[in-house]
């Protein structure tokens, strides 16, 4: 397997440094030496994080006030 697979196949390992010590220091020293990995691996990770962030967001009032009222006619509807 090439450099490249290895640092494709492993990057959300990478990532979240869910890897061995050693794997993780063969692909660092990958990313170091080939600006497509890189590329890649930085956009992967700026996705994870705005995924992340996206996830911690409240939803609007108006929002919930439209999911309480569907919640509100299914369960009515459930009693006839």
């Amino acid at each position: 397997m090439s450099g490249c697979e290895t640092a494709v196949e492993y990057v959300y390992q990478y990532i979240d440094d869910e890897i061995t010590v050693r794997r993780r220091a063969r692909i660092k020293w990958h990313l170091r030496r080939c600006p497509s990995c890189v590329g890649a691996y930085e956009f992967e990770k700026q996705l994870k994080q705005r995924v992340a962030a996206a996830g911690k967001a409240q939803p609007s009032p108006e929002f919930l006030a439209q999911i309480r009222e569907i919640v509100e006619q299914a369960q009515g509807e459930g009693s006839s």
